[in-house]
């Protein structure tokens, strides 16, 4: 079948013209005359380049590398698995608040002026770039419990001046204060128990951890942020305003699995060191669950301030900056 507008060439079944994605009609069986001189077509190699989303029938036009590919025309998203191309069972996505950049740029003027030190900061910069797009994450499912031990300082401390009391005590009895008397009177320390300032604690978590499906967007990989998740609907194309982009992604579901694992390993690490000091043998048993894919409206703006350049990440549902980058 031959497209009417731009003579491509597409599958007998094809609803959309691959090339150009207009509708192929009837009238689109008809072959369009080749240029004079040109070469005939070669047939279109089969592979991911011929796949049709099996909602509506449109070419899905994977880049090189995307192992998540969503449907231009009706929102359905599809991923790359060990056994090929297959739907994905729940994909959800989060309305953006405003669409209006003027209006979106004040979670950054919140965010850029606080405290006394960056008073005016926000006006000072300049802004370079400013863009909203719908940014695929897999929002992993993870349990998480860390088992470790710590110093209890205050204990320790306790204990060490307990003994010096103790021994100063001792001291005032044998020698009369150990002052006056020409020498050096070394008082004994008694840490009553041995090991007993050490603690064992535990900490556990429960996380649906979001992990950015964009390999080249891996630098602003938030840490320690949870979308608003209850506000999250079904995945509907025509809820979304026009003229912004839809991205793919070119992570899949089994890696970002394995990456939420590591992250959450080091996010419980980090809270374990936050509670106490002198965390020893920290140990994490995490279980992780299968996710599901959530488009998020991510605002991007590009400040300059002073030569220096930092990029924040606004979160287009909450209207709350949610990584910032220089």
């Amino acid at each position: 079948m031959f497209c009417n507008a731009c003579g491509a060439q597409n599958p007998p079944d094809a609803r959309f013209c691959y090339k150009c994605g207009k509708p192929l009609g009837e009238s689109g069986s008809a072959p369009a005359p080749p240029p004079p001189g040109a070469a005939p077509a070669a047939p279109k190699a089969e592979g991911p380049q011929n796949l049709t989303c099996k909602t509506c029938g449109a070419p899905l036009r994977p880049m090189g590398g995307d192992m998540v590919v969503t449907c231009e025309y009706c929102g359905s998203s599809v991923a790359m698995s060990s056994d090929g191309w297959k739907a994905i069972k729940t994909h959800s996505m989060l309305v953006p608040k405003v669409v209006d950049e003027q209006e979106a740029l004040g979670a950054c003027r919140e965010w850029m002026d606080r405290g006394l030190l960056h008073h005016h900061l926000y006006e000072e910069s300049k802004l370079i770039e400013g863009k909203l797009s719908m940014v695929p994450y897999w929002i992993v499912p993870v349990s998480a419990v860390t088992h470790y031990t710590y110093e209890d300082i205050a204990v320790q401390g306790a204990e060490i001046g307990g003994s010096i009391a103790a021994a100063a005590l001792v001291g005032s009895l044998l020698g009369g204060g150990g002052r006056g008397r020409g020498g050096m009177f070394v008082a004994p320390v008694f840490m009553g128990g041995g090991g007993s300032a050490r603690r064992a604690a535990e900490l556990s978590g429960q996380y649906d951890y979001p992990v950015i499906a964009v390999q080249g967007l891996q630098s602003y990989q938030p840490k320690d942020y949870q979308f608003d998740l209850l506000s999250r609907i079904p995945f509907e194309k025509r809820r979304l305003p026009s003229g912004y982009p839809i991205l793919n992604g070119d992570i899949g579901e089994e890696a970002a699995k394995y990456m939420a694992r590591n992250f959450v390993v080091a996010l419980q690490g980090d809270k374990a060191h936050k509670a106490h000091r002198m965390v020893q043998s920290l140990k994490t048993e995490v279980d992780v669950a299968d996710g599901e894919l959530l488009h998020v409206p991510i605002w991007y703006f590009t400040f300059d301030h002073k030569g220096d350049r930092t990029i924040l990440l606004v979160d287009g549902a909450k209207m709350q900056v949610m990584n910032s980058v220089q």
